[in-house]
């Protein structure tokens, strides 16, 4: 029997279909490429949207789906302030090269230049660490949603729910001191534009408009006082010295290093509350891969 050649095509439009149709990547094989690109705040913004998309055409939640994407999200979230830290420390270089008493001005003004750019990204990576972190605590609520595409058993949404509590705690240090960094280095950076938008211009003295007097020639009664005088002040001089430098040792930083001191401390918490929160991070991740491994065990049934 002969067939229309329209009818094969129909047959043949779902493998091609299929051919075509790219199956999208795992979590952990985005994970892999992020630590493998050379722009990694790029790879975050396309593992973020992947993550969103994703989840818009499946809502169904198990075990193994609910721990994937809450490990997934947490390590988007801990990659933005890894970002930010990173950035943190290249700001404070900067800083300190703009500093008055560091540098000559042209480079001074370089090292401002490049503060400000870095300032820009730190903002930009806290913004968007605040948004993945909120895209977290979505889909976490989702999760403890009671309809019947949620698998999940009340244990299971009980240790969810607790892990994801304990992340919070840690992102909630983290970021108020990337806030405080933050506010730090933007009150750093505009003392230091103040400061070079209003050069110091040397002033003439008077003693370079007018010639000094002449010097009359020394007689023999001007050298005798001289020579006394110079006996008697020997004993103030040695006490106004020793009072200069105890006035210079007990003396106080100016303002933009006063600030900048700040800024450090504010850099060295930031740096620290980091390290706290991928330790929390990492604790609730082995709490998950502990239920995930208890539900794989074999069931053991008694006679």
């Amino acid at each position: 029997m002969h067939r229309p050649t329209w009818v094969f095509a129909l047959c043949g439009l779902p493998v091609l279909s299929g051919a075509l149709s790219i199956s999208p990547t795992s979590s952990e094989r985005a994970l892999d490429l992020l630590e493998e690109t050379a722009n990694p705040g790029q790879a975050l913004d396309l593992l973020e949207k992947e993550t969103i998309e994703k989840k818009k055409e499946q809502k169904k939640w198990n075990w193994k789906e609910a721990s994937e994407e809450s490990k997934t999200e947490w390590a988007i979230v801990l990659k933005r302030y890894v970002l930010a830290d990173m950035t943190v420390f290249e700001l404070g270089r900067h800083f300190g090269e703009a500093l008055p008493s560091s540098s000559p001005e042209e480079d001074r003004h370089e090292a401002l230049d490049k503060a400000r750019a870095k300032l820009t990204r730190l903002e930009s990576n806290l913004e968007k660490a605040v948004l993945d972190q909120n895209t977290s605590d979505t889909t976490a609520g989702d999760m403890q949603k009671a309809r019947k595409d949620n698998l999940l058993t009340v244990h299971e949404k009980r240790i969810l729910a607790q892990e994801h509590k304990r992340e919070q705690y840690g992102y909630f240090a983290i970021e108020a001191s990337g806030q405080d960094v933050l506010e730090k280095a933007k009150e750093l950076m505009q003392i230091l534009d103040a400061k070079q938008a209003q050069p110091i211009k040397a002033q003439p003295s008077w003693s370079s408009i007018v010639a000094a007097p002449a010097t009359p020639k020394p007689t023999y009664m001007s050298m005798l006082n001289a020579t006394e005088k110079e006996l008697n002040a020997t004993e103030p001089a040695t006490n106004a010295t020793q009072s200069n430098a105890t006035a210079l040792r007990g003396s106080k930083p100016s303002p933009v290093e006063a600030l900048f001191t700040k800024f450090q401390d504010a850099c060295q918490t930031f740096h620290t509350d980091l390290g706290n929160f991928e330790s929390m991070q990492s604790k609730a991740i082995t709490t998950l891969l502990s239920m995930t491994n208890f539900l794989a065990m074999p069931s053991v049934t008694t006679p």
